[in-house]
Order: C-alpha cells, then sequence, then structure tokens
C-alpha cells in the first residue's frame, strides 16, 4: 500500500538517517551523494536538510543550500522513494523548501534538474518554476540539466 500524504511528517534529518538517505540515492542515476557529503551537510549552517519519514521508513528528503549575502536558495536534492511517489510527497517537501527559503528572506529558489527526469519537471512547473537555462553535459553520467527559477 502506498503511503498517504497526511501520514508523512517532515523533520530534520538525522546522522540515523544516513542508510536510508543513501539507499534513497541509489534509486537514482548519477550524481549521488556520499555519505561523507551527507554527514556534512547535516551539521551545515548554510544548509536545510529534512526528511519526509512514514512511521520509522524515511521516504524522502530535501537539501536546500543558503548563500550568505544571497537573495536565493538553491535546492540541490529533493528525492522520493519510488516506493512512495504520486502522493504528494515530493509538493510537500518543495512546499517546506520554499517556506524556509522564505524564512531566511530569500526571494528566489534555483533548482538544476535532469532534462530526462519528467516527473520532477511536472512538480517543479506545476509549482510554478520556469526553467531559465540549460546546463548541456552537467551530470556526471553526461546528461543535461534544465535550470529552474522561481520568485518566492
Amino acid at each position: 500500500m502506498k503511503p498517504q500524504c497526511c501520514d508523512i511528517a517532515l523533520r530534520p534529518a538525522h546522522a540515523e538517517d544516513l542508510p536510508a538517505l543513501l539507499a534513497l540515492e541509489a534509486q537514482f542515476p548519477g550524481d549521488r551523494m556520499t555519505a561523507r557529503q551527507f554527514r556534512r551537510h547535516l551539521h551545515s549552517a548554510s544548509a536545510r536538510f529534512q526528511v519526509a519519514q512514514q512511521g520509522v521508513a524515511v521516504i524522502g528528503a530535501s537539501l536546500l543550500f543558503f548563500r550568505s549575502g544571497s537573495d536565493s536558495a538553491r535546492l540541490y536534492s529533493l528525492i522520493v522513494a519510488a516506493s512512495a511517489r504520486a502522493q504528494g510527497i515530493g509538493a510537500r517537501l518543495l512546499a517546506d523548501a520554499e517556506q524556509a527559503a522564505r524564512d531566511r528572506d530569500c526571494q528566489w529558489l534555483r533548482l538544476e534538474v535532469r532534462t530526462d527526469n519528467t516527473a520532477a519537471i511536472a512538480l517543479y512547473q506545476r509549482a510554478g518554476y520556469r526553467v531559465v537555462g540549460q546546463r548541456p553535459g552537467y551530470y556526471d553520467d553526461g546528461a543535461a540539466a534544465l535550470r529552474m527559477q522561481r520568485a518566492l
């Protein structure tokens, strides 16, 4: 049975989440974060790392970066387990990231997304993001990325 969006809690990521986060990353091609990168972001003042949890299972995550003196935040990663997709979890993680950026007085949220990740592109477009550029060969496997942004 697929989880329902209302059964999901969003909370800050913890070191104990590392195995689940690595398992989520393994579901995607290329450019996977390492355990070391995850640990660094958990304790970074310039990052906000959230997980979506159902019961004891981590089924999604978002990683947001802030840069001092910048009016924009960068959504570095938004991931939902394959078994939990199409339930609104990605939209909840995205809305949560947008609110966190607003809370830090950011005016923009920017991101890159693989051009072949049609589900993610559709999610971002439904949320009001627009394509502002493309980066050929952006990912380790040579895939291109769309650069997208939204005014907050």
